[in-house]
Protein backbone atom coordinates (compact mmCIF):
# COMPACT_ATOMS: atom_id res chain seq x y z
CA UNK A 1 0.00 0.00 0.00
CA UNK A 2 1.43 3.45 -0.89
CA UNK A 3 2.84 5.45 2.00
CA UNK A 4 0.24 8.22 1.48
CA UNK A 5 -2.68 5.83 2.03
CA UNK A 6 -0.98 4.34 5.08
CA UNK A 7 -1.15 7.75 6.68
CA UNK A 8 -4.94 7.84 6.25
CA UNK A 9 -5.61 4.30 7.39
CA UNK A 10 -7.76 4.57 10.51
CA UNK A 11 -6.32 1.31 11.81
CA UNK A 12 -2.89 2.90 11.88
CA UNK A 13 -1.79 4.16 15.34
CA UNK A 14 -2.22 7.89 15.74
CA UNK A 15 1.53 8.40 16.04
CA UNK A 16 2.17 7.15 12.52
CA UNK A 17 -0.62 9.27 11.01
CA UNK A 18 1.34 12.40 11.88
CA UNK A 19 3.16 14.28 9.11
CA UNK A 20 6.66 12.96 8.43
CA UNK A 21 8.30 16.21 9.58
CA UNK A 22 6.57 16.10 12.96
CA UNK A 23 7.27 12.40 13.41
CA UNK A 24 10.94 13.01 12.62
CA UNK A 25 11.12 15.77 15.22
CA UNK A 26 9.54 13.53 17.85
CA UNK A 27 12.04 10.75 17.24
CA UNK A 28 14.88 13.28 17.20
CA UNK A 29 14.04 14.11 20.81
CA UNK A 30 15.08 10.61 21.92
CA UNK A 31 18.60 11.09 23.23
CA UNK A 32 19.58 7.63 24.43
CA UNK A 33 20.58 4.87 22.05
CA UNK A 34 18.80 2.35 24.30
CA UNK A 35 15.53 4.27 23.90
CA UNK A 36 15.90 4.20 20.12
CA UNK A 37 16.48 0.44 20.16
CA UNK A 38 13.45 -0.06 22.41
CA UNK A 39 11.32 2.01 20.01
CA UNK A 40 12.62 0.04 17.02
CA UNK A 41 11.67 -3.26 18.66
CA UNK A 42 8.03 -2.17 18.97
CA UNK A 43 7.20 -2.90 15.31
CA UNK A 44 8.65 -3.10 11.85
CA UNK A 45 7.41 0.38 11.06
CA UNK A 46 9.13 1.73 14.17
CA UNK A 47 12.33 0.00 13.14
CA UNK A 48 12.14 1.51 9.65
CA UNK A 49 11.88 4.97 11.17
CA UNK A 50 14.93 4.78 13.44
CA UNK A 51 17.30 2.22 11.87
CA UNK A 52 19.81 3.41 10.77
CA UNK A 53 18.74 7.06 10.43
CA UNK A 54 18.82 7.56 14.21
CA UNK A 55 20.50 4.55 15.81
CA UNK A 56 23.76 5.36 14.03
CA UNK A 57 23.51 9.10 14.62
CA UNK A 58 23.50 9.67 18.36
CA UNK A 59 27.02 8.74 19.45
CA UNK A 60 30.22 8.96 17.42
CA UNK A 61 33.33 7.26 18.75
CA UNK A 62 36.16 7.03 16.25
CA UNK A 63 39.78 5.88 16.54
CA UNK A 64 40.71 6.30 12.87
CA UNK A 65 40.72 9.16 10.38
CA UNK A 66 37.59 7.94 8.50
CA UNK A 67 37.52 10.69 5.82
CA UNK A 68 34.46 9.13 4.11
CA UNK A 69 32.45 9.23 7.34
CA UNK A 70 33.27 12.89 8.00
CA UNK A 71 32.48 13.77 4.38
CA UNK A 72 29.14 11.98 4.75
CA UNK A 73 28.26 13.92 7.92
CA UNK A 74 29.37 17.20 6.35
CA UNK A 75 27.06 16.54 3.39
CA UNK A 76 24.06 15.18 5.35
CA UNK A 77 23.09 17.90 7.81
CA UNK A 78 19.71 16.19 8.29
CA UNK A 79 21.48 13.22 9.89
CA UNK A 80 24.38 14.97 11.62
CA UNK A 81 22.02 17.28 13.48
CA UNK A 82 20.93 14.42 15.73
CA UNK A 83 24.41 13.55 17.03
CA UNK A 84 24.66 14.09 20.80
CA UNK A 85 28.16 12.83 21.57
CA UNK A 86 31.47 12.92 19.70
CA UNK A 87 34.51 11.02 20.99
CA UNK A 88 37.76 11.21 19.01
CA UNK A 89 40.47 8.87 20.30
CA UNK A 90 43.88 7.49 19.43
CA UNK A 91 43.98 4.04 17.86
CA UNK A 92 45.28 2.38 21.00
CA UNK A 93 42.30 3.57 23.06
CA UNK A 94 40.05 0.52 23.38
CA UNK A 95 38.18 1.41 26.57
CA UNK A 96 34.97 1.78 24.59
CA UNK A 97 33.65 0.33 21.34
CA UNK A 98 33.83 2.24 18.07
CA UNK A 99 30.50 3.64 16.96
CA UNK A 100 29.90 5.57 13.76
CA UNK A 101 27.56 5.51 10.73
CA UNK A 102 28.29 3.13 7.88
CA UNK A 103 25.01 2.15 6.19
CA UNK A 104 24.10 5.43 4.49
CA UNK A 105 27.60 6.47 3.38
CA UNK A 106 27.74 7.05 -0.38
CA UNK A 107 30.84 5.31 -1.73
CA UNK A 108 31.03 7.56 -4.79
CA UNK A 109 30.48 10.94 -3.14
CA UNK A 110 31.88 10.36 0.34
CA UNK A 111 34.57 7.90 -0.72
CA UNK A 112 36.21 10.37 -3.10
CA UNK A 113 39.99 10.35 -2.61
CA UNK A 114 40.07 14.13 -2.22
CA UNK A 115 38.29 13.74 1.13
CA UNK A 116 41.34 11.93 2.49
CA UNK A 117 43.55 15.00 2.05
CA UNK A 118 44.15 16.38 5.55
CA UNK A 119 42.96 19.95 4.99
CA UNK A 120 39.79 18.67 3.30
CA UNK A 121 39.20 16.15 6.08
CA UNK A 122 39.54 18.88 8.73
CA UNK A 123 37.14 21.08 6.77
CA UNK A 124 34.63 18.23 6.64
CA UNK A 125 35.00 17.63 10.39
CA UNK A 126 34.27 21.29 11.07
CA UNK A 127 31.32 21.28 8.68
CA UNK A 128 29.92 18.12 10.28
CA UNK A 129 30.30 19.54 13.79
CA UNK A 130 28.58 22.76 12.72
CA UNK A 131 25.48 20.69 11.85
CA UNK A 132 25.38 19.13 15.34
CA UNK A 133 23.20 21.71 17.07
CA UNK A 134 22.31 19.22 19.81
CA UNK A 135 25.88 18.19 20.60
CA UNK A 136 26.22 17.80 24.36
CA UNK A 137 29.42 15.80 24.85
CA UNK A 138 32.77 16.28 23.11
CA UNK A 139 35.94 14.40 24.07
CA UNK A 140 39.26 14.32 22.26
CA UNK A 141 42.07 12.07 23.47
CA UNK A 142 45.46 12.01 21.75
CA UNK A 143 48.11 10.42 23.96
CA UNK A 144 51.43 8.81 23.02
CA UNK A 145 50.67 8.57 19.31
CA UNK A 146 53.79 7.37 17.54
CA UNK A 147 55.05 9.82 14.92
CA UNK A 148 52.45 12.47 15.75
CA UNK A 149 53.08 14.53 18.83
CA UNK A 150 50.20 16.96 18.30
CA UNK A 151 46.56 15.99 17.73
CA UNK A 152 46.58 17.71 14.31
CA UNK A 153 49.28 18.39 11.75
CA UNK A 154 48.84 22.16 12.09
CA UNK A 155 47.72 24.34 15.03
CA UNK A 156 45.16 26.03 12.77
CA UNK A 157 43.39 22.69 12.33
CA UNK A 158 43.12 22.21 16.10
CA UNK A 159 41.79 25.76 16.46
CA UNK A 160 39.26 25.26 13.69
CA UNK A 161 37.76 22.13 15.24
CA UNK A 162 37.65 23.53 18.76
CA UNK A 163 36.17 26.82 17.55
CA UNK A 164 33.17 25.00 16.07
CA UNK A 165 32.79 22.89 19.21
CA UNK A 166 32.90 25.96 21.45
CA UNK A 167 29.97 27.42 19.51
CA UNK A 168 27.62 24.46 20.11
CA UNK A 169 24.70 25.89 22.13
CA UNK A 170 23.91 22.74 24.15
CA UNK A 171 27.46 21.57 24.92
CA UNK A 172 27.66 20.41 28.55
CA UNK A 173 30.60 18.01 28.79
CA UNK A 174 34.04 18.70 27.35
CA UNK A 175 37.32 16.78 27.60
CA UNK A 176 40.80 17.14 26.09
CA UNK A 177 43.53 14.65 26.93
CA UNK A 178 46.97 15.04 25.39
CA UNK A 179 49.29 17.71 24.05
CA UNK A 180 46.71 20.31 23.14
CA UNK A 181 47.14 24.09 23.35
CA UNK A 182 50.90 23.95 22.73
CA UNK A 183 50.53 27.10 20.64
CA UNK A 184 48.19 28.96 23.01
CA UNK A 185 49.46 32.35 24.15
CA UNK A 186 50.13 32.73 27.86
CA UNK A 187 48.00 35.02 29.99
CA UNK A 188 50.59 37.82 29.83
CA UNK A 189 50.22 38.10 26.06
CA UNK A 190 46.51 37.24 26.06
CA UNK A 191 45.16 38.70 29.33
CA UNK A 192 41.50 38.37 28.29
CA UNK A 193 41.76 34.73 27.14
CA UNK A 194 40.54 35.41 23.60
CA UNK A 195 43.01 33.68 21.28
CA UNK A 196 42.47 29.98 22.05
CA UNK A 197 38.96 28.50 21.48
CA UNK A 198 38.83 26.43 24.69
CA UNK A 199 39.00 29.57 26.82
CA UNK A 200 35.66 30.65 25.28
CA UNK A 201 33.67 27.65 26.55
CA UNK A 202 30.88 28.42 29.00
CA UNK A 203 27.99 26.84 30.88
CA UNK A 204 29.68 23.45 31.14
CA UNK A 205 28.69 20.77 33.63
CA UNK A 206 31.73 18.55 33.11
CA UNK A 207 35.27 19.65 32.23
CA UNK A 208 38.35 17.46 31.87
CA UNK A 209 41.73 18.88 30.84
CA UNK A 210 44.55 16.35 31.15
CA UNK A 211 48.09 16.88 29.90
CA UNK A 212 51.22 18.86 30.66
CA UNK A 213 50.05 21.94 28.75
CA UNK A 214 47.25 22.66 31.19
CA UNK A 215 49.76 22.58 34.06
CA UNK A 216 51.77 25.52 32.69
CA UNK A 217 51.76 28.62 34.84
CA UNK A 218 51.08 30.74 31.75
CA UNK A 219 47.72 28.99 31.28
CA UNK A 220 46.64 29.21 34.92
CA UNK A 221 44.75 32.49 34.57
CA UNK A 222 43.11 31.20 31.40
CA UNK A 223 41.76 28.24 33.37
CA UNK A 224 40.43 30.62 36.01
CA UNK A 225 38.53 32.58 33.35
CA UNK A 226 37.22 29.33 31.89
CA UNK A 227 35.94 28.03 35.24
CA UNK A 228 34.36 31.38 36.09
CA UNK A 229 32.11 31.05 33.03
CA UNK A 230 30.76 27.67 34.18
CA UNK A 231 29.30 28.27 37.65
CA UNK A 232 27.21 25.07 37.45
CA UNK A 233 30.19 22.80 36.89
CA UNK A 234 29.76 19.43 38.60
CA UNK A 235 32.78 17.48 37.30
CA UNK A 236 36.32 18.89 37.13
CA UNK A 237 39.60 17.25 36.14
CA UNK A 238 42.65 19.51 36.00
CA UNK A 239 46.37 19.03 36.67
CA UNK A 240 47.48 19.05 40.29
CA UNK A 241 49.85 21.89 39.34
CA UNK A 242 47.01 24.27 38.38
CA UNK A 243 48.44 27.25 40.23
CA UNK A 244 45.30 29.29 40.91
CA UNK A 245 42.95 26.45 41.82
CA UNK A 246 42.45 27.72 45.39
CA UNK A 247 41.12 31.02 44.00
CA UNK A 248 38.28 29.32 42.11
CA UNK A 249 34.85 28.66 43.56
CA UNK A 250 32.39 26.21 42.02
CA UNK A 251 29.27 25.96 44.20
CA UNK A 252 27.83 22.91 42.39
CA UNK A 253 31.05 20.87 42.19
CA UNK A 254 30.52 17.17 43.02
CA UNK A 255 33.42 15.36 41.35
CA UNK A 256 37.06 16.42 41.43
CA UNK A 257 40.16 14.78 39.96
CA UNK A 258 43.64 16.25 40.44
CA UNK A 259 46.47 14.44 38.65
CA UNK A 260 50.18 15.25 38.81
CA UNK A 261 51.25 15.97 35.23
CA UNK A 262 54.75 17.45 35.27
CA UNK A 263 56.16 14.73 37.55
CA UNK A 264 57.52 17.10 40.21
CA UNK A 265 55.84 19.30 42.80
CA UNK A 266 56.72 20.58 46.24
CA UNK A 267 54.75 19.77 49.35
CA UNK A 268 53.57 23.39 49.62
CA UNK A 269 51.05 22.69 46.88
CA UNK A 270 49.07 20.49 49.26
CA UNK A 271 47.98 23.43 51.42
CA UNK A 272 46.29 25.29 48.55
CA UNK A 273 44.58 22.09 47.46
CA UNK A 274 43.20 21.39 50.92
CA UNK A 275 41.97 24.99 51.06
CA UNK A 276 40.04 24.37 47.84
CA UNK A 277 38.55 21.19 49.33
CA UNK A 278 37.56 22.98 52.52
CA UNK A 279 35.73 25.62 50.44
CA UNK A 280 33.76 23.00 48.50
CA UNK A 281 31.70 20.86 50.90
CA UNK A 282 29.55 19.73 47.95
CA UNK A 283 32.29 17.38 46.66
CA UNK A 284 31.14 13.74 46.62
CA UNK A 285 33.87 12.07 44.55
CA UNK A 286 37.58 12.84 44.88
CA UNK A 287 40.74 11.53 43.23
CA UNK A 288 43.82 13.22 44.68
CA UNK A 289 47.22 11.94 45.83
CA UNK A 290 48.88 14.61 47.98
CA UNK A 291 52.61 15.11 47.50
CA UNK A 292 53.33 15.37 51.21
CA UNK A 293 51.29 15.09 54.39
CA UNK A 294 48.31 17.42 54.10
CA UNK A 295 46.54 19.23 56.90
CA UNK A 296 42.77 19.53 56.48
CA UNK A 297 39.96 20.70 58.75
CA UNK A 298 38.20 17.79 60.50
CA UNK A 299 34.76 18.83 59.22
CA UNK A 300 35.81 19.07 55.55
CA UNK A 301 34.18 17.05 52.77
CA UNK A 302 31.03 16.08 54.70
CA UNK A 303 29.38 14.63 51.56
CA UNK A 304 32.31 12.53 50.37
CA UNK A 305 31.27 9.15 48.92
CA UNK A 306 34.02 8.11 46.47
CA UNK A 307 37.65 8.49 47.50
CA UNK A 308 40.79 7.54 45.60
CA UNK A 309 43.92 8.81 47.34
CA UNK A 310 46.94 7.72 49.36
CA UNK A 311 47.60 6.87 52.97
CA UNK A 312 48.65 10.42 53.89
CA UNK A 313 45.31 11.95 53.04
CA UNK A 314 43.30 9.17 54.68
CA UNK A 315 45.26 9.61 57.89
CA UNK A 316 44.80 13.40 57.71
CA UNK A 317 41.03 12.93 57.45
CA UNK A 318 41.15 10.56 60.38
CA UNK A 319 43.30 12.75 62.64
CA UNK A 320 43.51 16.56 62.16
CA UNK A 321 46.80 16.63 64.07
CA UNK A 322 48.40 14.12 61.71
CA UNK A 323 49.10 16.71 59.01
CA UNK A 324 49.59 19.61 61.39
CA UNK A 325 52.52 17.91 63.08
CA UNK A 326 54.40 17.67 59.79
CA UNK A 327 54.67 21.44 59.33
CA UNK A 328 57.61 23.30 60.89
CA UNK A 329 56.85 25.46 63.86
CA UNK A 330 56.58 29.17 63.32
CA UNK A 331 58.83 29.77 66.32
CA UNK A 332 61.84 27.56 67.09
CA UNK A 333 61.20 25.26 70.05
CA UNK A 334 64.12 26.73 71.90
CA UNK A 335 62.78 30.29 71.82
CA UNK A 336 61.84 31.32 75.39
CA UNK A 337 58.34 32.50 76.10
CA UNK A 338 58.47 36.24 76.81
CA UNK A 339 55.91 38.73 78.01
CA UNK A 340 55.13 39.72 74.43
CA UNK A 341 54.30 36.13 73.44
CA UNK A 342 50.53 35.55 73.87
CA UNK A 343 49.78 32.44 75.85
CA UNK A 344 46.15 31.29 75.92
CA UNK A 345 44.75 30.66 79.36
CA UNK A 346 43.17 27.41 78.17
CA UNK A 347 43.83 25.25 75.12
CA UNK A 348 41.38 25.83 72.28
CA UNK A 349 39.40 22.64 71.69
CA UNK A 350 39.78 21.16 68.22
CA UNK A 351 36.64 20.95 66.06
CA UNK A 352 34.92 17.62 66.28
CA UNK A 353 35.46 15.24 63.39
CA UNK A 354 32.57 13.99 61.29
CA UNK A 355 31.48 10.53 60.19
CA UNK A 356 31.55 10.27 56.39
CA UNK A 357 29.36 7.93 54.34
CA UNK A 358 32.13 6.79 52.00
CA UNK A 359 30.93 4.09 49.60
CA UNK A 360 34.06 3.56 47.45
CA UNK A 361 37.58 3.61 48.88
CA UNK A 362 40.93 3.12 47.12
CA UNK A 363 43.91 4.32 49.16
CA UNK A 364 47.46 3.53 48.11
CA UNK A 365 49.74 2.22 50.89
CA UNK A 366 46.83 1.92 53.32
CA UNK A 367 46.94 -1.56 54.80
CA UNK A 368 44.10 -3.54 56.31
CA UNK A 369 44.94 -2.70 59.91
CA UNK A 370 45.02 1.04 59.18
CA UNK A 371 41.58 0.69 57.60
CA UNK A 372 40.18 -0.92 60.73
CA UNK A 373 41.52 1.94 62.85
CA UNK A 374 39.85 4.71 60.82
CA UNK A 375 37.31 6.76 62.77
CA UNK A 376 35.83 8.91 60.00
CA UNK A 377 34.24 6.03 58.05
CA UNK A 378 30.69 4.89 58.60
CA UNK A 379 31.16 1.09 58.35
CA UNK A 380 27.70 0.34 56.94
CA UNK A 381 28.21 2.71 53.98
CA UNK A 382 31.30 1.11 52.46
CA UNK A 383 30.37 -0.85 49.32
CA UNK A 384 33.56 -0.99 47.25
CA UNK A 385 37.06 -1.43 48.63
CA UNK A 386 40.48 -1.76 47.03
CA UNK A 387 43.33 -2.80 49.33
CA UNK A 388 46.91 -2.63 48.06
CA UNK A 389 48.49 -4.40 51.03
CA UNK A 390 47.53 -6.40 54.10
CA UNK A 391 49.26 -8.38 56.82
CA UNK A 392 47.69 -11.29 58.62
CA UNK A 393 44.73 -13.08 57.07
CA UNK A 394 42.83 -12.43 60.29
CA UNK A 395 42.70 -8.70 59.47
CA UNK A 396 40.59 -9.51 56.40
CA UNK A 397 38.24 -11.48 58.61
CA UNK A 398 37.85 -8.38 60.77
CA UNK A 399 37.24 -6.20 57.71
CA UNK A 400 34.46 -8.53 56.58
CA UNK A 401 32.82 -8.17 60.00
CA UNK A 402 33.38 -4.42 60.34
CA UNK A 403 32.19 -3.55 56.84
CA UNK A 404 29.31 -5.99 56.24
CA UNK A 405 27.97 -4.38 53.04
CA UNK A 406 31.04 -4.70 50.81
CA UNK A 407 29.94 -5.76 47.31
CA UNK A 408 33.11 -5.01 45.32
CA UNK A 409 36.53 -6.08 46.57
CA UNK A 410 40.07 -5.90 45.20
CA UNK A 411 42.94 -7.63 47.02
CA UNK A 412 46.63 -8.18 46.21
CA UNK A 413 48.01 -11.66 45.54
CA UNK A 414 50.64 -11.36 48.30
CA UNK A 415 50.48 -10.49 51.99
CA UNK A 416 52.98 -9.86 54.78
CA UNK A 417 52.15 -11.90 57.89
CA UNK A 418 53.42 -10.89 61.30
CA UNK A 419 57.02 -11.93 61.75
CA UNK A 420 57.61 -12.59 58.05
CA UNK A 421 60.60 -10.95 56.40
CA UNK A 422 59.06 -10.93 52.93
CA UNK A 423 55.56 -11.03 51.43
CA UNK A 424 54.18 -14.49 50.65
CA UNK A 425 51.39 -15.58 48.26
CA UNK A 426 47.88 -16.12 49.56
CA UNK A 427 47.11 -19.82 49.26
CA UNK A 428 44.07 -21.41 47.64
CA UNK A 429 42.55 -22.61 50.91
CA UNK A 430 42.90 -19.09 52.32
CA UNK A 431 41.08 -17.52 49.35
CA UNK A 432 38.27 -20.03 49.75
CA UNK A 433 38.04 -18.98 53.39
CA UNK A 434 38.35 -15.20 52.89
CA UNK A 435 35.84 -14.46 50.12
CA UNK A 436 32.75 -16.20 51.58
CA UNK A 437 33.12 -14.03 54.68
CA UNK A 438 32.06 -11.05 52.56
CA UNK A 439 28.45 -12.18 52.43
CA UNK A 440 27.31 -9.58 49.87
CA UNK A 441 30.29 -9.88 47.54
CA UNK A 442 29.39 -9.48 43.85
CA UNK A 443 32.67 -8.47 42.18
CA UNK A 444 36.15 -9.66 43.11
CA UNK A 445 39.12 -8.00 41.43
CA UNK A 446 42.66 -9.32 41.55
CA UNK A 447 44.59 -12.31 40.23
CA UNK A 448 45.08 -14.11 43.51
CA UNK A 449 42.76 -16.94 42.45
CA UNK A 450 44.98 -17.54 39.42
CA UNK A 451 48.37 -17.18 41.04
CA UNK A 452 47.57 -19.51 43.93
CA UNK A 453 47.25 -22.38 41.42
CA UNK A 454 50.04 -21.16 39.13
CA UNK A 455 47.60 -20.08 36.39
CA UNK A 456 46.24 -23.59 35.89
CA UNK A 457 42.89 -23.05 34.14
CA UNK A 458 41.31 -26.30 35.28
CA UNK A 459 42.23 -25.47 38.88
CA UNK A 460 40.75 -21.98 38.45
CA UNK A 461 37.58 -23.58 37.10
CA UNK A 462 37.37 -25.68 40.26
CA UNK A 463 37.84 -22.58 42.41
CA UNK A 464 35.09 -20.72 40.57
CA UNK A 465 32.64 -23.61 40.93
CA UNK A 466 33.47 -23.71 44.65
CA UNK A 467 33.01 -19.96 45.12
CA UNK A 468 29.65 -19.80 43.34
CA UNK A 469 28.34 -22.13 46.04
CA UNK A 470 29.81 -20.26 49.01
CA UNK A 471 29.35 -16.72 47.60
CA UNK A 472 25.72 -16.67 46.40
CA UNK A 473 25.91 -13.14 44.99
CA UNK A 474 29.26 -13.44 43.19
CA UNK A 475 28.98 -12.52 39.51
CA UNK A 476 32.31 -11.07 38.22
CA UNK A 477 35.97 -12.15 38.48
CA UNK A 478 39.21 -11.05 36.81
CA UNK A 479 40.98 -13.33 34.36
CA UNK A 480 44.24 -13.94 32.50
CA UNK A 481 44.45 -13.97 28.72
CA UNK A 482 46.04 -16.74 26.66
CA UNK A 483 49.48 -15.27 27.30
CA UNK A 484 48.94 -15.51 31.08
CA UNK A 485 48.78 -11.73 31.30
CA UNK A 486 46.07 -9.74 33.11
CA UNK A 487 43.16 -9.22 30.73
CA UNK A 488 42.27 -5.54 30.88
CA UNK A 489 39.29 -5.81 28.54
CA UNK A 490 37.51 -9.06 29.40
CA UNK A 491 36.27 -10.67 32.60
CA UNK A 492 34.64 -13.79 33.96
CA UNK A 493 30.87 -13.28 34.29
CA UNK A 494 28.84 -15.74 36.36
CA UNK A 495 25.21 -16.40 35.43
CA UNK A 496 22.57 -17.97 37.68
CA UNK A 497 19.34 -19.32 36.22
CA UNK A 498 16.36 -21.19 37.58
CA UNK A 499 13.87 -20.33 40.29
CA UNK A 500 16.47 -20.68 43.02
CA UNK A 501 19.51 -19.83 40.88
CA UNK A 502 20.50 -23.47 40.91
CA UNK A 503 21.72 -23.50 37.30
CA UNK A 504 25.13 -21.86 37.39
CA UNK A 505 27.46 -21.14 34.48
CA UNK A 506 30.10 -18.60 33.58
CA UNK A 507 31.46 -17.06 30.42
CA UNK A 508 34.09 -14.57 29.23
CA UNK A 509 32.61 -11.17 28.40
CA UNK A 510 33.88 -7.72 27.54
CA UNK A 511 34.03 -5.13 30.26
CA UNK A 512 31.69 -2.18 30.17
CA UNK A 513 32.76 0.91 28.27
CA UNK A 514 34.61 3.43 30.38
CA UNK A 515 32.98 6.77 31.08
CA UNK A 516 35.39 9.60 30.14
CA UNK A 517 34.02 11.62 33.08
CA UNK A 518 34.61 8.99 35.75
CA UNK A 519 36.76 10.29 38.61
CA UNK A 520 38.23 6.84 39.29
CA UNK A 521 38.76 5.87 35.60
CA UNK A 522 36.52 2.84 35.94
CA UNK A 523 38.42 1.47 38.93
CA UNK A 524 35.16 0.49 40.64
CA UNK A 525 33.27 -0.64 37.53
Amino acid sequence: MPHFWLKHNRNMPALFRLPDEILEEIISELDQHTDLVAFALASRMCAALVVPHHTQYRILRVRHTLPDMWAHLARRADLARNVREVHICERTNVWAADHYPTTLIDKHLDGDLTNAEESVRIRNICQALSHMHRLRVFTWSWKDVQGQQRPTSHPAHENAILTVVSQRPELEQFSLNGKFALHALNSTRDPNSLTYPVWKLSNLRSLSLAGETWAKLGNSKHLCHLLAKSPHLEYLEVPLEFHHLAECYLPKLKKLKLVLQAGAANTGIDRSRTRFLENHPSIEELDWLPVGIPCIAPDSLPNLKYLRTNRQFVMALNDPDYGASSFPLMTPPSTPVTVSTPVPAEPIPAPAGILRRIENLDAFSLDAQNLLDLKFLQPESLRRLKLHTFGDISTLHQIAETFPNIEWLSLPTMHLPSGAAHPIPVEKVQWLDILPRFTKLQVFRGLGLWHCVKNDRQAVHDIIMNLVQTCPHLRVLDRLNKYDEPDAHKQVVIARQGDQGEQISYSIMKMNSRNPFDVTDGAFD
